[in-house]
């Protein structure tokens, strides 16, 4: 548990999030062209997506279907939530 695991695990953090960042964006910059609309439904299948990307990237116990989905579920409801609400802030 020394440096090397410290900086080996901040860097998988940092390509695990970065992937997620880049999938929602994507999504949700793709799903408003296609839709030629932004609201809270491109969000929602974009963070679903991301979460789900998030899921398959950990650890190998959080690869299961049931954890997969709850991910997805998660991305979607925060995504979603975030959106509905920059809209009243």
């Amino acid at each position: 548990m020394g440096l090397r695991f410290l900086v080996k695990s901040a860097g998988k953090e940092a390509l695990q999030w970065g992937l997620a960042a880049g999938v929602y964006s994507g999504l949700a910059y793709g799903l408003k062209e296609i839709r030629g609309c932004h609201d809270w439904k491109n969000s929602a299948i974009a963070g679903a997506i991301a979460g789900a990307a998030v899921a398959l990237t950990g650890d190998t116990d959080t690869r299961h279907a049931d954890h997969i989905v709850h991910f997805a579920i998660t991305g979607a409801a925060l995504s979603s939530a975030a959106s509905l609400l920059s809209g009243i802030i």
